[in-house]
């Protein structure tokens, strides 16, 4: 691909404000209210800026910086800056985002056996010990910390970093993330509560479709697959789990990523019964887990997250009542209005 992107022109100023204010449109029309950034340009700010001096800009946004190695001085007090700068409700800088490995289906996410057929444990993408130097660097500075850690080494890893810093910092509240832990151990499950990380996980990873079948589930084997996607797992270990989506390696669509959770079938309603049935939640957990909890997962459930005297009057209406429906109701269901601090963000054309 790197032959071929190499000789496209980046997007210019004037394209990525108009992708900015299709893209927040599109959010609203989804029924978001929130969304976190985990991967942008800072040189891209002034645009975010300039939407939202325009009032455009329909969703909030908290954004996570580059999880540098070893950052130093300056870099640390560039940091802190831009999290000064960047502090009100409508767009917030307050973590950091680091790769602890890669993804499965290159073989590149770290496992502790190796992938069957392939050979190979992964590639991380960090040395233990520089893994843990720079997370107790960046704990230390206050700012929460996002790991991307897909296999059960790398899981692990990031739980590892997690514990370093709150030893070598001191016993304080503490809520930083690992994010995807796709394939983690059972038994690691229970450290996040431990340690109060966040399970950060994307319910639609768990859609059986044909490249989940033909692809990954063999690329990790019988037994780790068995264990894929945890979703109910990880809500029996009394772990915060918030829900989102990658976009835009997946939809943003809220009410498949339900579905799926509910589920764990395709939208044609395949395999019956869905894959992994034992991971299968309820509508009441994914609901939770998108709002409630991604609200806690950024740090903010202070103040929305939940419709509650004092929260912020960030709603949607919808068609159905989806706690009340069949699961397959649920693809039906139409957002009809969506509000933010009180305001109209997007409304169906017919309501």
């Amino acid at each position: 691909m790197a032959l071929v992107a190499k000789h496209v022109p980046p997007p210019s100023p004037e394209e990525k404000y108009r992708a900015l204010r299709k893209g927040v449109q599109r959010a609203a029309s989804y029924g978001l209210t929130s969304v976190q950034n985990a991967g942008f340009e800072e040189d891209d700010l002034p645009i975010f800026e300039q939407v939202l001096k325009e009032g455009q800009l329909k969703v909030r946004i908290s954004f996570a910086l580059p999880f540098e190695k070893d950052p130093g001085p300056d870099a640390l007090a560039r940091y802190r800056a831009l999290r000064s700068r960047h502090a009100s409700d409508r767009l917030r800088i307050a973590a950091v985002k680091g790769f602890v490995d890669g993804v499965v289906e290159s073989g590149t996410a770290a496992m502790f056996d190796p992938y069957p057929g392939r050979g190979g444990k992964g590639l991380p993408r960090w040395s233990p010990e520089d893994l843990n130097r720079t997370a107790a660097l960046f704990d230390r500075e206050g700012f929460q910390i996002q790991l991307h850690a897909i296999g059960d080494r790398a899981v692990s890893m990031a739980l590892d970093a997690f514990a370093h810093a709150a030893r070598t910092n001191g016993a304080r509240p503490r809520r930083h993330r690992v994010e995807h832990l796709e394939v983690p151990r059972l038994a690691d499950l229970a450290r996040f509560k431990a340690l109060g990380v966040v399970a950060s996980t994307q319910a639609l990873f768990a859609e059986p479709g044909d490249n989940h079948n033909r692809v990954y589930v063999p690329a990790l084997g019988p037994e780790r697959a068995a264990r894929a996607m945890p979703f109910k797992a990880i809500d029996d270990a009394g772990v915060v789990q918030a829900f989102g989506s990658d976009w835009p390696v997946f939809s943003c669509e809220t009410l498949k990523g339900i579905y799926c959770a509910v589920t764990r079938m395709t939208p044609g309603g395949t395999p019956p019964g869905g894959w992994e049935p034992a991971q299968r939640i309820s509508v009441e957990a994914a609901l939770r887990h998108f709002t409630r909890d991604a609200a806690y997962a950024s740090q903010e459930e202070g103040v929305k997250g939940t419709l509650a005297p004092g929260q912020l009057a960030d709603l949607v209406v919808l068609s159905d009542d989806i706690l009340a429906v069949p699961p397959q109701r649920i693809l039906r269901t139409k957002v009809l209005l969506t509000v933010l601090g009180g305001q109209d963000t997007y409304r169906a054309p017919d309501f």
